[in-house]
């Protein structure tokens, strides 16, 4: 007999409708920035952390109905460690500045899967799937196929420009989309899926093709994972994953897919066992592959191409020059480690800290084997993305995966029903009378 869910939570019986448009909010709050910032008034990065901010705080008082003592240890140790070393650098003199930025890419998940415990009904994370997906593909169908239309109403370079993400420079380069929003010709032949759809990089409502690669990808898994356990294919939500990860030229995407396959379908002992020692895995690779791949590491000299295993190398080479100080989460890196995850987090809340919030996230336990197997994946794409970036803490996807995990965590599954009994045959129902006489006679 499996043990209750180490979160679960009495079912709360009101505003059913307010998890669901939490995590709707988090997705799209940037796309109505940008079209304010075109249309109606001047945007800034105040804005976008104000909207943060209000989002995170109805979150939090939403899932007040689930929360118990451990939830908000949990919480508030989070946030008050992640703060205690970030005062620290200040103090040592290693960081000018309070940065506490690590504080709130720690607290959505967490609040946002207390938000999907409130819920605990997976018909409703289906739905709610099936929603965003159509939402995601028909604003992506758009920008494709009518790109001066979509850059009319939200200049996705002017948006970025103002919140100060890019230079003026850059946003010359990338015309009236984000940076990366298109391949440049000859960078590994341009788009690397399906090449015949041109070289321009879909975005959608996240308005840069990272997120919209990483939307995919949560996506396909959600319905693999599905399909695994109710015992139908979950098609149309796997194909409108597919369709995000090749409409954003997400290589990640696409490798991942098929890892996740893998994953799934590996015994329940081995695939937890490989999640659990991916970090250290992942890490020991990369201080490697800069050595492998070019037999010497050269710091002035760090970016080797623009392919995966371009980012690879890139990422080791980052995490090269820390010092037992960056390794403890006691001083920054002078460089931006925006392409090494790893580099990132371990910066701000140290080794300590990333193996106890790794610990905790293993440590998560469902009211049925699909939580396990979602959870597993979970765990891998964190694994395996933060060793190229830190895209997985935003909140435009980081939301909607803690939201289903939190689901899954406290909804039981499809219970098995027993196949009903076959109706009995004319000759059966004769010779059962014709005992029962017999009987009535003596």
């Amino acid at each position: 007999m499996r043990s209750q869910p180490a979160f679960a939570a009495p079912r709360p019986q009101r505003a059913d409708w307010l998890p669901p448009s939490l995590v709707l909010a988090a997705m799209g709050f940037n796309l109505i920035l940008c079209f304010l910032n075109g249309r109606f008034l001047p945007v800034s990065n105040l804005h976008v952390m104000a909207g943060e901010a209000l989002i995170l705080a109805t979150a939090l008082l939403a899932a007040y109905g689930t929360m118990r003592q451990e939830h908000l240890l949990l919480l508030s140790g989070t946030v008050v460690f992640a703060l205690g070393l970030a005062s620290l650098r200040v103090a040592l003199g290693t960081e000018p500045s309070l940065n506490i930025k690590i504080v709130r890419d720690l607290a959505i998940p967490i609040v946002f899967f207390l938000v999907g415990l409130r819920v605990a009904d997976i018909g409703r994370a289906d739905r709610l799937v099936t929603l965003v997906a159509g939402l995601v593909l028909a604003l992506a169908l758009f920008e494709y196929f009518a790109v001066d239309v979509f850059t009319d109403y939200f200049n996705v370079a002017r948006y970025y420009v103002a919140r100060g993400t890019m230079d003026a420079q850059e946003a010359l380069k990338a015309g009236d989309l984000f940076i990366s929003g298109v391949r440049p010709a000859g960078a590994q032949g341009g788009r690397n899926l399906l090449p015949f759809l041109g070289d321009h990089r879909v975005s959608s409502v996240f308005l840069e093709p990272v997120s919209m690669g990483n939307f995919g990808l949560i996506v396909f898994t959600w319905g693999l994972v599905r399909s695994k356990f109710e015992g139908k294919l979950f098609l149309g939500v796997m194909g409108a994953g597919l369709a995000c990860v090749v409409l954003s030229d997400s290589r990640f995407g696409a490798y991942f897919c098929l890892m996740s396959l893998v994953v799934v379908l590996l015994p329940a002992a081995l695939a937890r066992l490989a999640v659990a020692l991916a970090p250290l895995a992942a890490i020991g690779v990369l201080l490697a592959v800069p050595y492998v791949v070019t037999g010497s590491y050269d710091p002035q000299h760090r970016y080797v191409d623009n392919g995966f295993v371009g980012r690879l190398v890139l990422s080791g080479q980052i995490l090269a020059e820390f010092d037992w100080r960056n390794w403890l989460g006691l001083a920054p890196l002078p460089l931006s480690t925006f392409d090494s995850g790893y580099a990132y987090v371990l910066e701000g809340i140290g080794a300590v800290g990333v193996a106890a919030g790794w610990l905790v996230f293993q440590s998560l336990r469902g009211a049925s084997t699909q939580f396990d197997t979602f959870r597993n994946v979970a765990a891998m794409y964190y694994a395996v993305l933060l060793s190229v970036s830190n895209s997985p803490f935003t909140i435009k996807t980081a939301s909607l995966l803690w939201f289903l995990l939190g689901v899954l965590s406290r909804d039981p599954g499809r219970p098995k029903v027993p196949a009903p009994a076959p109706a009995p045959t004319p000759m059966l129902r004769t010779a059962k009378l014709r005992a029962a006489r017999r009987l009535a006679l003596r």
